[in-house]
Protein backbone atom coordinates (compact mmCIF):
# COMPACT_ATOMS: atom_id res chain seq x y z
CA UNK A 1 0.00 0.00 0.00
CA UNK A 2 1.62 3.48 -0.83
CA UNK A 3 1.12 6.40 1.00
CA UNK A 4 -1.23 8.06 -1.45
CA UNK A 5 -3.31 5.10 -0.88
CA UNK A 6 -3.27 5.51 2.86
CA UNK A 7 -4.24 9.45 2.88
CA UNK A 8 -7.28 8.25 0.49
CA UNK A 9 -8.42 5.82 2.72
CA UNK A 10 -8.47 8.20 5.64
CA UNK A 11 -10.04 10.82 4.03
CA UNK A 12 -12.20 8.34 2.93
CA UNK A 13 -12.81 7.19 6.54
CA UNK A 14 -13.34 10.52 8.07
CA UNK A 15 -15.70 11.64 5.38
CA UNK A 16 -18.04 8.64 5.84
CA UNK A 17 -18.61 9.94 9.43
CA UNK A 18 -18.57 13.77 8.49
CA UNK A 19 -21.93 14.68 8.76
CA UNK A 20 -22.02 13.25 12.88
CA UNK A 21 -21.67 15.37 15.32
CA UNK A 22 -20.34 13.36 18.18
CA UNK A 23 -17.72 13.84 21.46
CA UNK A 24 -15.57 11.38 23.29
CA UNK A 25 -13.39 10.84 25.85
CA UNK A 26 -10.17 8.74 25.93
CA UNK A 27 -7.66 7.59 28.30
CA UNK A 28 -4.32 7.61 28.33
CA UNK A 29 -1.26 6.60 30.49
CA UNK A 30 2.36 7.30 30.08
CA UNK A 31 5.52 5.62 31.10
CA UNK A 32 8.75 7.16 30.98
CA UNK A 33 12.05 5.26 29.50
CA UNK A 34 15.24 5.78 32.08
CA UNK A 35 17.84 6.40 30.41
CA UNK A 36 20.64 6.56 33.43
CA UNK A 37 24.11 6.73 32.96
CA UNK A 38 26.72 7.40 35.37
CA UNK A 39 29.74 9.28 34.97
CA UNK A 40 32.56 10.91 36.96
CA UNK A 41 35.70 12.16 37.32
CA UNK A 42 37.46 9.97 39.80
CA UNK A 43 37.98 6.68 38.79
CA UNK A 44 38.35 5.49 42.50
CA UNK A 45 34.40 6.14 42.95
CA UNK A 46 32.57 2.68 42.55
CA UNK A 47 28.77 3.31 41.33
CA UNK A 48 26.37 1.83 44.01
CA UNK A 49 24.60 -1.29 42.07
CA UNK A 50 21.80 -1.22 44.61
CA UNK A 51 21.24 2.74 45.16
CA UNK A 52 20.97 3.16 41.24
CA UNK A 53 18.29 0.33 41.28
CA UNK A 54 16.06 1.86 43.65
CA UNK A 55 16.60 5.85 41.76
CA UNK A 56 15.52 3.96 38.53
CA UNK A 57 12.63 2.22 39.78
CA UNK A 58 11.52 5.40 41.83
CA UNK A 59 11.78 7.58 38.69
CA UNK A 60 10.48 4.61 36.34
CA UNK A 61 7.07 4.55 39.03
CA UNK A 62 6.56 8.36 39.45
CA UNK A 63 6.82 8.91 36.12
CA UNK A 64 3.94 6.71 35.03
CA UNK A 65 0.59 8.82 34.77
CA UNK A 66 -2.71 8.86 33.69
CA UNK A 67 -4.49 11.17 31.85
CA UNK A 68 -8.33 11.86 30.16
CA UNK A 69 -8.58 14.08 27.00
CA UNK A 70 -11.92 15.21 26.48
CA UNK A 71 -12.58 16.45 23.08
CA UNK A 72 -15.62 17.18 19.67
CA UNK A 73 -14.37 17.65 16.23
CA UNK A 74 -12.78 20.97 16.93
CA UNK A 75 -11.91 21.27 20.50
CA UNK A 76 -9.67 18.96 23.10
CA UNK A 77 -8.39 18.98 26.34
CA UNK A 78 -6.01 17.34 28.39
CA UNK A 79 -5.27 16.70 32.18
CA UNK A 80 -3.70 14.33 34.36
CA UNK A 81 -6.32 12.22 36.17
CA UNK A 82 -5.81 12.11 39.94
CA UNK A 83 -4.63 8.79 41.73
CA UNK A 84 -4.18 7.38 45.47
CA UNK A 85 -0.74 7.69 46.65
CA UNK A 86 0.84 4.49 46.05
CA UNK A 87 3.55 2.86 48.82
CA UNK A 88 6.48 4.09 48.27
CA UNK A 89 9.51 2.52 46.78
CA UNK A 90 12.55 0.95 48.72
CA UNK A 91 13.95 -1.86 51.35
CA UNK A 92 12.87 -2.14 55.44
CA UNK A 93 15.84 0.64 55.78
CA UNK A 94 16.02 2.65 53.13
CA UNK A 95 12.99 3.56 50.55
CA UNK A 96 13.36 6.36 47.61
CA UNK A 97 10.47 8.83 46.24
CA UNK A 98 10.81 10.58 43.47
CA UNK A 99 7.40 13.28 42.46
CA UNK A 100 7.36 15.36 39.51
CA UNK A 101 4.85 18.55 39.24
CA UNK A 102 2.13 17.61 37.94
CA UNK A 103 1.17 18.60 34.30
CA UNK A 104 -1.48 21.62 33.98
CA UNK A 105 -4.38 21.16 31.58
CA UNK A 106 -3.92 21.32 28.08
CA UNK A 107 -6.96 22.93 25.88
CA UNK A 108 -6.61 22.78 21.81
CA UNK A 109 -8.62 24.55 19.79
CA UNK A 110 -8.69 23.76 15.80
CA UNK A 111 -11.15 26.12 14.53
CA UNK A 112 -8.50 29.03 15.59
CA UNK A 113 -5.55 27.39 15.70
CA UNK A 114 -4.86 28.09 19.04
CA UNK A 115 -4.05 26.74 22.65
CA UNK A 116 -3.95 27.08 26.27
CA UNK A 117 -1.87 25.32 28.43
CA UNK A 118 -1.73 25.61 32.30
CA UNK A 119 1.67 25.98 33.95
CA UNK A 120 3.82 27.49 36.88
CA UNK A 121 6.94 28.53 37.88
CA UNK A 122 7.94 28.15 41.06
CA UNK A 123 4.30 27.98 42.45
CA UNK A 124 3.44 30.86 40.77
CA UNK A 125 0.72 29.80 38.34
CA UNK A 126 0.20 30.86 34.48
CA UNK A 127 -2.11 30.62 31.67
CA UNK A 128 0.38 30.23 28.20
CA UNK A 129 -1.91 30.88 25.13
CA UNK A 130 -0.55 30.74 21.85
CA UNK A 131 -0.96 29.74 18.12
CA UNK A 132 -0.40 26.38 17.06
CA UNK A 133 2.73 24.74 16.05
CA UNK A 134 2.14 23.22 13.01
CA UNK A 135 3.56 19.87 12.94
CA UNK A 136 4.81 18.16 9.58
CA UNK A 137 3.56 14.94 9.40
CA UNK A 138 4.44 12.21 7.44
CA UNK A 139 2.64 9.26 6.36
CA UNK A 140 4.31 6.07 7.26
CA UNK A 141 3.43 3.08 5.18
CA UNK A 142 2.51 0.54 8.43
CA UNK A 143 -0.70 -0.40 10.50
CA UNK A 144 -1.70 -2.30 13.88
CA UNK A 145 -4.13 -2.64 16.04
CA UNK A 146 -4.73 -0.33 19.53
CA UNK A 147 -7.62 -2.00 21.29
CA UNK A 148 -10.29 -2.19 17.89
CA UNK A 149 -9.46 0.49 16.47
CA UNK A 150 -6.91 -0.30 12.74
CA UNK A 151 -4.50 2.20 13.71
CA UNK A 152 -1.66 3.85 11.02
CA UNK A 153 1.96 5.18 11.64
CA UNK A 154 3.20 8.99 11.01
CA UNK A 155 6.21 10.80 12.31
CA UNK A 156 7.82 14.26 12.55
CA UNK A 157 10.82 15.79 13.37
CA UNK A 158 10.94 18.29 16.35
CA UNK A 159 13.73 20.32 16.42
CA UNK A 160 15.99 21.07 19.17
CA UNK A 161 15.09 24.86 20.73
CA UNK A 162 16.99 27.50 21.57
CA UNK A 163 16.00 26.70 25.51
CA UNK A 164 17.24 23.54 25.34
CA UNK A 165 20.71 24.10 23.94
CA UNK A 166 20.87 27.31 25.92
CA UNK A 167 20.14 24.95 29.57
CA UNK A 168 22.86 21.81 28.42
CA UNK A 169 25.46 25.04 27.87
CA UNK A 170 24.35 26.03 31.77
CA UNK A 171 24.65 22.55 32.85
CA UNK A 172 27.73 21.86 31.14
CA UNK A 173 29.69 24.91 32.91
CA UNK A 174 28.63 23.69 36.23
CA UNK A 175 29.40 19.68 35.93
CA UNK A 176 32.74 20.80 34.72
CA UNK A 177 35.55 17.96 36.07
CA UNK A 178 32.56 16.91 39.00
CA UNK A 179 30.62 13.84 39.55
CA UNK A 180 27.20 13.84 37.49
CA UNK A 181 24.55 10.71 38.76
CA UNK A 182 22.25 11.72 36.34
CA UNK A 183 24.43 13.32 33.31
CA UNK A 184 22.84 15.87 30.96
CA UNK A 185 22.55 14.92 27.53
CA UNK A 186 23.08 17.21 24.62
CA UNK A 187 19.49 17.68 23.02
CA UNK A 188 19.16 16.77 19.61
CA UNK A 189 16.67 16.66 16.98
CA UNK A 190 13.60 14.33 17.98
CA UNK A 191 11.69 12.17 15.86
CA UNK A 192 8.04 11.85 17.00
CA UNK A 193 5.81 8.85 16.24
CA UNK A 194 2.12 8.52 16.20
CA UNK A 195 -0.60 6.14 15.45
CA UNK A 196 -3.58 7.30 14.54
CA UNK A 197 -7.50 6.17 13.87
CA UNK A 198 -9.03 7.25 11.32
CA UNK A 199 -12.66 5.54 12.20
CA UNK A 200 -12.31 8.34 14.90
CA UNK A 201 -12.23 11.83 13.04
CA UNK A 202 -10.45 13.97 14.30
CA UNK A 203 -7.51 15.97 14.18
CA UNK A 204 -6.42 15.76 17.67
CA UNK A 205 -4.19 13.99 19.90
CA UNK A 206 -2.69 14.01 23.63
CA UNK A 207 -0.70 16.55 24.68
CA UNK A 208 -0.48 19.68 21.65
CA UNK A 209 -0.20 16.95 18.89
CA UNK A 210 -2.89 17.08 16.20
CA UNK A 211 -3.31 17.35 12.30
CA UNK A 212 -3.54 14.19 11.42
CA UNK A 213 -7.09 12.44 9.72
CA UNK A 214 -7.97 10.07 12.89
CA UNK A 215 -7.53 10.36 16.78
CA UNK A 216 -3.90 10.06 17.59
CA UNK A 217 -4.18 6.69 19.89
CA UNK A 218 0.06 6.73 21.04
CA UNK A 219 2.65 8.82 21.03
CA UNK A 220 6.38 7.79 21.33
CA UNK A 221 8.79 10.96 22.51
CA UNK A 222 11.64 8.08 22.43
CA UNK A 223 12.12 8.36 26.09
CA UNK A 224 8.53 8.50 26.81
CA UNK A 225 5.17 6.81 25.39
CA UNK A 226 1.68 8.10 25.81
CA UNK A 227 -0.52 5.21 25.17
CA UNK A 228 -4.42 5.20 25.02
CA UNK A 229 -6.43 2.50 27.18
CA UNK A 230 -9.77 3.09 26.44
CA UNK A 231 -12.12 5.55 24.22
CA UNK A 232 -16.22 6.18 24.91
CA UNK A 233 -17.38 7.94 21.76
CA UNK A 234 -20.72 9.45 22.03
CA UNK A 235 -23.20 11.38 18.54
CA UNK A 236 -26.03 13.15 21.81
CA UNK A 237 -25.42 16.72 21.72
CA UNK A 238 -21.98 17.99 21.97
CA UNK A 239 -21.25 19.21 25.24
CA UNK A 240 -19.32 22.13 25.71
CA UNK A 241 -15.40 21.89 26.90
CA UNK A 242 -14.20 24.32 29.19
CA UNK A 243 -11.07 26.65 28.44
CA UNK A 244 -9.15 27.17 31.25
CA UNK A 245 -9.51 30.83 32.66
CA UNK A 246 -7.72 30.75 36.04
CA UNK A 247 -4.53 32.55 35.89
CA UNK A 248 -2.17 35.54 34.60
CA UNK A 249 -2.52 34.88 30.55
CA UNK A 250 1.12 34.99 28.89
CA UNK A 251 2.69 33.46 25.46
CA UNK A 252 4.86 30.95 25.32
CA UNK A 253 7.92 33.30 24.91
CA UNK A 254 6.62 35.18 27.45
CA UNK A 255 6.38 32.43 29.84
CA UNK A 256 10.06 31.23 28.81
CA UNK A 257 11.38 34.95 29.50
CA UNK A 258 9.64 34.86 32.74
CA UNK A 259 11.01 31.38 33.87
CA UNK A 260 14.63 32.23 33.14
CA UNK A 261 14.75 35.55 35.10
CA UNK A 262 13.19 33.99 37.65
CA UNK A 263 16.14 31.19 37.26
CA UNK A 264 18.71 33.37 37.12
CA UNK A 265 17.71 35.65 39.93
CA UNK A 266 18.26 32.43 42.18
CA UNK A 267 21.59 31.39 40.65
CA UNK A 268 24.74 31.60 43.20
CA UNK A 269 28.31 32.76 40.90
CA UNK A 270 28.97 29.33 40.26
CA UNK A 271 25.64 28.49 38.29
CA UNK A 272 23.86 26.82 40.85
CA UNK A 273 20.42 27.93 41.44
CA UNK A 274 19.46 28.31 45.29
CA UNK A 275 16.53 26.97 47.20
CA UNK A 276 15.69 29.14 49.92
CA UNK A 277 13.39 27.20 52.95
CA UNK A 278 11.36 28.66 55.70
CA UNK A 279 11.31 27.32 59.11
Amino acid sequence: MKKSTIVLFCLLAVLGVSAQEFQGKAEYFSKTIIKQKVKNSDSKIEKDVEFDKMIQEALKKSSEKKYLFIFNKQEGLYEQMEELEKPEVGNATMSIKVTFSGVGKKYINLKDKSKVVEDEIFGKEFLIVDTLEKLNWILVNETKKIGDYSCYKAEVTVPVTEKQKQEYQDFLKKQENKISLFPMEEPKDKVITAWYAPEIPVSLGPLNYWGLPGLILEINEEDVIILCSKVTLSNKEVAKIKVPNTSKKVTQAEFDAIEKAKLDSMKDKDGNVIFQTSH
